[in-house]
């Protein structure tokens, strides 16, 4: 009865705030901040391009785009009638320009690289890079996280009413505390600050409550899910069915849980995290939107939806410094479903998995993780992804770019060449399919660059690449680092996370 009422009260609420948004300039601004951005360039002779991923710094609305050529020989680009110089000296061109996200943009750029220059028109676009976007960039700005779990005291808030019990201790995750009251209730509190109160079902929220927390009423049984990464807690729960919008499309999924719930029609596509479909969930009664922290680019869609009366729930998994950590989130899940002794279970045999002792005995065997754009530049990850945490808990070392930035995003485009500098020794090559398609043979892979046939991995035959599911599993961590423990001690051709390439 309760969730009627606020059903027919959010779809009032739909109606007047359609009304005021149209009003509203801007509702799409993205705020203020440093992202990664997917660049794509197309014309001229088709052998010039721009580094992909790229920096893009917001600020006061505006987006500058750090863009860097293949060459040194731009000496100027032309974009909307302005003309804008290098700001470098020394190296490919540089050019910091202002940019419109998923718009192509038309340019010209000045090339000296002929007998005489050339001025040659290319068509540019600029995407925000977002969930593999959710697997590519996962690891997004650590230093900003850990900033944020120093200074959070996750302190357990005042529950009028209800007497405070305990904390749940955790083994890994840094990024959440669960605060247990009596009643049956408690508070998830966020490395951000936020505090969540989960309402048992069939109870009431105090009449008095701080402004700064969210209210969560059980069951929570219509849910957008916009994170896509949290898809696989709920699966392990067997909770699929709670979900009732989705922020992936059925060809985006590989959990065949999701797969099947959508081809049935009782898993829905609710748009994007950036574009969700309000009136379709104002109408069926979503009671609660999960995003990941994308959402915070786009704060003027959090501001709709909870103006529609649906709460935001921003899952911060993915800045968990530590790969069990990650999995441990499955516990946070196991709060909103009410399925904790499941949780908790399928988080121990997840632990289980894990072979400590690979910690303490390194089988001295070098592996990289490495994937080709369609530039011909090499992506990698940096010692501090968590994927390369992985590679070290299963025995391995990994080698990664010496570049001296640890700090930023956990990902890095560099070269061939740069790559065959410290990746060439390597005992083990894993092709990161969830990034790129993986080339179908050795064969395929030395054609695409014939240096590869140097690398010792390839003459060796010690090339894996991952299932391109991979990165949608964070509930199955532990199976991932047994996989790669099972690669870089025994040579195991054929796991359920990682596959010979022959």
């Amino acid at each position: 009865m309760v969730k009627e009422l606020r059903k027919r009260g959010n779809i009032i609420k739909y109606f007047i705030f359609v009304f005021f948004s149209v009003l509203m300039i801007g509702c799409g601004n993205i705020s203020d901040g440093e992202f990664t951005a997917s660049v794509v360039l197309t014309g001229g002779s088709g052998k010039a391009y721009i580094e992909s991923p790229c920096k893009v710094t917001v600020s006061d609305g505006k987006a500058i785009a750090h863009i860097v050529w293949s060459s040194p020989n731009y000496d100027f680009m032309i974009l909307d009638g302005e003309t804008y110089y290098p700001v470098n000296e020394e190296g490919n061109s540089k050019f910091d320009i202002p940019v419109q996200f998923d718009k192509e943009m038309v340019i010209q750029a000045d090339t000296t690289a002929m007998s005489t220059p050339h001025l040659i028109e290319y068509t540019l676009l600029i995407t925000l890079d977002e969930n593999s976007k959710e697997a590519l960039n996962s690891d997004g700005n650590r230093t900003n996280s850990e900033e944020i779990t120093k200074t959070v005291s996750f302190e357990p808030p005042i529950i009028d009413g209800y007497a405070y019990l305990g904390t749940d201790e955790n083994e890994y995750a840094e990024g959440f505390r669960i605060h247990r009251y009596e009643g049956d209730y408690a508070v998830i509190s966020m490395s951000d600050g936020r505090n969540y109160l989960i309402v048992p079902e069939g109870s009431e929220a105090p009449d008095k409550i701080a402004d700064d927390i969210i209210i969560l009423q059980r069951p929570l049984d219509r849910i957008y899910l916009a994170a896509s990464g949290v898809m696989c807690h709920f699966d392990s729960l067997g909770r699929v069915d709670d979900i009732l919008f989705s922020g992936l499309d059925t060809d985006d999924w590989y959990i065949e849980s999701a797969i099947e719930a959508m081809e049935s029609g009782r898993l829905l596509y609710g748009g994007k995290y950036s574009a969700p479909d309000y009136e379709q969930m104002v109408n069926m009664g979503v009671d609660v939107a999960i995003e990941n922290t994308m959402i915070l680019h786009v704060p003027k869609v959090q501001e709709k939806l909870e103006q529609l009366g649906i709460p935001v729930f921003v899952d911060r998994s993915s800045y968990e410094p530590q790969p069990l950590g990650r999995c441990e989130w499955i516990k946070v899940y196991g709060v909103l479903t009410g399925c904790e002794e499941k949780a908790k279970s399928a988080f121990d045999e997840q632990k289980a998995q894990v072979n400590f002792d690979s910690l303490y005995n390194l089988s001295e065997k070098k592996v990289v993780i490495f994937s080709l754009n369609s530039n011909h530049q090499v992506v990698t990850k940096k010692a501090n992804d968590y994927f390369a945490k992985m590679v070290e808990m299963a025995g391995g070392k990994y080698l990664s770019p010496q570049d001296g930035d640890e700090e930023g995003t956990a990902q890095t485009t560099i070269s061939m060449e740069a790559f065959y500098s410290y990746a060439s020794d390597a005992d083990i090559l894993i092709y990161n399919a969830t990034i790129s398609d993986v080339p179908k043979s050795l064969e395929e892979l030395e054609n695409a660059d014939a240096i590869f046939s140097d690398f010792k991995a390839f003459s060796e035959g010690c090339v894996w690449y991952t299932d391109k599911s991979l990165y949608q599993f964070a509930d199955r961590t532990g199976t991932i680092i047994n996989n790669l423990q099972s690669v870089i001690t025994e040579g195991t051709e054929e796991t359920v996370f990682f596959h010979k390439l022959k």
